[in-house]
């Protein structure tokens, strides 16, 4: 009976320790995730600039003081003057288009030239190019379906191929950005293609997060809610509404026009409402970031964090962080039942429209 007592009392000392420690192990990391780092002599990369997402966070981080090298595929273009007249002059507008690996090595070449003296290499790449083509995989086009994969998953392994050598030279650190339509817990039906590629994504920052580990280069990826996608990545829905319908077959037009045709109207009225927004926001523009702050809180920790997380997820409330763990625990029947009740909930809205 003692010895019983014995060997229970002490698998109750060992369970109590390991909690003990892990709760230890926990706030030392939690304590050292929120010791940042000083940014002067830090210079990074950011690509897709042209979009909402790269545009501000290269105003950001030119703002806190980074060497910030801002990748625009049109130099010339209007977001790039804005963002040239209202930048520091650390700030470095250079070409750089991710599907092209001629511009991506033109641009490293280029990084390496202006580096300052005293800095070795890149403190970070900034993977926030991104991709989106709205509708359901059969409506769209070939182009459509090609062109996401080359900037949002090709696009990503090129330019880390390319900047790697001025990473590992600084000691830097690779931020690629995902996204929670790209996970096994909340996936989004009708952005079936986006999402394959926002998944590749994840399955390659975490291989790559030990491959790269030997050579002291950091990877997180940032994984922003879907409803983020309405702001950044619906730029040119029209045209690319247009395209689909001008290369569907008659079946497919005739077994789709209802929806497609519903579809594509309230993706547009949204959009005008954003557009609308965005004029009254114009006077702030310069001060206050368009992106959520949650999302602000989740790349500034993965960029000046001492030892910054390998994921980040940026969702817009406890509600939607709580459907989402709630569809990881739940089985897979009951998941897919669940998923396609929203998205037959939401065809019902849509074509009520």
């Amino acid at each position: 009976m003692d010895t019983e007592l014995i060997a229970v009392c002490a698998v109750q000392i060992f369970v109590l320790t390991l909690v003990v420690v892990a709760i230890v192990v926990y706030l030392l990391r939690h304590l050292m995730c929120r010791s940042r780092l000083d940014v002067t002599g830090r210079s990074l990369v950011i690509t897709g600039c042209d979009s909402a997402l790269g545009f501000d966070l290269a105003r950001r981080y030119d703002h806190l003081g980074f060497r910030v090298y801002a990748g625009f595929e049109n130099t010339a273009g209007e977001a790039a003057v804005r963002l040239q007249a209202d930048a520091s002059s650390r700030l470095r507008i250079i070409p750089l288009d991710v599907t092209c690996t001629a511009s991506l090595a033109a641009a490293a070449k280029l990084v390496k030239e202006q580096l300052p003296p005293l800095e070795k290499g890149l403190w970070a790449l900034i993977n926030a190019a991104t991709y989106c083509v709205c509708g359901e995989l059969e409506w769209q086009t070939q182009k459509h379906c090609e062109q996401q994969f080359r900037v949002n998953y090709v696009g990503v392994v090129d330019s880390i191929r390319i900047f790697l050598p001025l990473l590992k030279s600084g000691g830097g650190r690779i931020i690629n950005v995902g996204s929670l339509a790209g996970g096994h817990n909340d996936p989004e039906p009708g952005l079936s293609i986006y999402s394959g590629t926002k998944h590749a994504v994840e399955g390659l920052s975490e291989a790559l997060r030990f491959e790269l580990a030997r050579v002291g280069v950091d990877v997180s990826l940032v994984q922003p809610d879907s409803s983020f996608l309405d702001k950044c990545l619906f730029d040119q829905h029209h045209k690319k509404m247009n395209e689909m319908w001008n290369e569907m077959t008659p079946e497919l037009r005739l077994a789709n026009q209802d929806i497609f045709i519903a579809y594509h109207d309230r993706v547009a009225k949204s959009k005008s409402e954003e557009l609308e927004m965005d004029d009254m926001e114009t006077a702030t523009r310069a001060q206050t970031p368009t992106i959520p702050v949650n999302l602000c809180r989740c790349f500034d920790d993965a960029l000046m964090a001492k030892s910054p997380s390998d994921v980040y997820v940026a969702v817009p409330g406890c509600a939607t962080r709580f459907r989402i763990s709630l569809l990881f625990c739940i089985p897979s029947g009951l998941r897919q039942y669940i998923v396609q009740q929203k998205y037959k909930h939401n065809i019902a809205n849509i074509l009520k429209v």
